[in-house]
């Protein structure tokens, strides 16, 4: 079980209004308390976030040394994978090029340097495209022709993945080169299947997009207004899925932080947000979400944002919202009744119809399969491996059991909070 104090520790440690911090703080935890941690660092994307903002400070001293050489490791290991993520990529542009597909890629690489300092310090689990729509099969041919396989698709975003090797863990190292990524080919950024809540896509404008330059490559990327509101909506829809990255909110609050004396941009972005207010909103949730978790710096006329934010919301930003990011996630639980559904709060709020409303409680609360789409694990046959099956299916139904008791007390814990949200927000309505 983590240890929640360290928890708190990390992320103040990470804080981006400028003030000072006491690093000190940190060597009060011990080895124990680190290792109990660790894993959620990692599923967190801040372990070399923070083993940077630590060395930085001249600080690092306060890890205890298995602990720093742990974190240095990985920092290695990661800039090793991030390499071959980075020749995976290159492989990938050259073909796609061939094809006269038209794309930009998106998160991952295409984030450095306006969302982070560093791409060595970023977890990066996939490799992401927009493409156009009209390009998609020539994008899927180039992907097959390349040895990956669809494994998972929607109406918006198809999956690919090599033919594994080995049976994957859920203990495996998101910094090791052997942990195969996924390649997803999107044509949007919204899925409304599982959450039920409508947003018109707002239009990322391919014809629009910028050439970037790192480590010899050179890719197609969104603009940066473009690219704010993609990371927005994205971290909006994980809020809806009940779950955020937290290194996802640290680099919107690094961007923040790097943009808060740029009217211009602030005021060109406002008005791309003006023409839907249903949009400003979502994009307000995930802003002040981030300033919630990391003190990032607001831009001054995100006050205009704030007027769309319902009274119900602003409730539960104010209550729920740094405890509820700072939590654990499915299949991973730090409590027996984690607080992991208490966003469901929020989505109820934006989902118009009273039957979907009550289908879409009724799944999340205890979600197994969405109609139409995959299993959430899945895993072909791993060939030349005695026993591969079978241990693929001990994976699989340890998955489920986990995942079976996470729900069950996520939801438990939902309906013992709900007295008191309908308490708190019975004035507003």
């Amino acid at each position: 079980m983590m240890n929640q104090k360290l928890a708190e520790a990390i992320v103040g440690c990470l804080q981006l209004s400028g003030a000072s911090y006491d690093f000190q703080q940190l060597a009060r935890f011990s080895q124990r308390d680190w290792e109990q941690t660790m894993g959620w660092t990692d599923r967190a994307g801040l372990t070399l976030y923070l083993l940077d903002r630590l060395k930085d400070c001249g600080a690092s001293g306060v890890l205890p040394p298995p602990v720093l050489a742990r974190f240095e490791q990985n920092l290695a290991d990661n800039k090793c994978r991030v390499d071959h993520l980075l020749y995976e990529t290159g492989c990938i542009n050259a073909k796609l090029d061939q094809a006269g597909v038209q794309y930009v890629v998106i998160k991952g690489f295409s984030l450095w340097p306006e969302f982070c300092s560093n791409p060595y310090l970023r977890t990066q689990c996939d490799l992401d495209y927009l493409v156009a729509r009209q390009s998609l099969r020539s994008a899927q041919n180039v992907l097959l022709e390349s040895g990956y396989e669809a494994r998972r698709g929607s109406d918006v975003q198809i999956e690919y993945e090599r033919p594994l090797q080995r049976v994957p863990s859920q203990y495996d190292s998101p910094y090791k080169i052997q942990t195969t990524p996924t390649v997803e080919l999107h044509l949007g950024i919204w899925e409304d299947m599982e959450h039920h809540v409508p947003l018109e896509e707002p239009s990322f404008t391919l014809d629009s997009s910028k050439l970037k330059e790192w480590g010899g490559l050179r890719f197609p990327v969104l603009s940066a207004e473009d690219a704010l509101l993609l990371q927005l909506l994205h971290a909006f829809q994980h809020l809806l899925h009940y779950w955020v990255k937290l290194s996802w909110l640290l680099e919107i609050g690094y961007f923040m932080q790097k943009r808060r004396r740029d009217s211009l941009f602030w005021n060109q972005f406002s008005r791309r947000l003006d023409t839907d207010p249903q949009l400003a909103e979502f994009s307000a949730i995930a802003l002040e979400l981030t300033a919630k978790v990391f003190s990032a710096p607001m831009p001054e006329i995100a006050q205009q944002w704030r007027q769309f934010l319902r009274p119900s919301v602003r409730l539960w930003l104010d209550n729920y919202s740094r405890s509820w990011a700072l939590g654990e996630r499915p299949p991973h639980k730090s409590k027996v009744f984690p607080d992991t559904k208490l966003s469901l709060f929020i989505s109820e709020e934006y989902i118009p119809d009273r039957r979907a409303r009550r289908d879409s409680l009724r799944y999340l609360l205890m979600p197994w399969k969405v109609p139409g789409k995959s299993p959430s694990v899945v895993f072909a046959p791993v060939e030349n491996q005695p026993g591969s099956r079978l241990r693929a299916l001990r994976v699989d139904s340890t998955y489920t059991v986990q995942r079976l008791s996470c729900h069950g007390g996520a939801g438990l814990r939902y309906l013992w909070e709900l007295p008191r949200w309908r308490s708190l927000t019975k004035s507003t309505q």
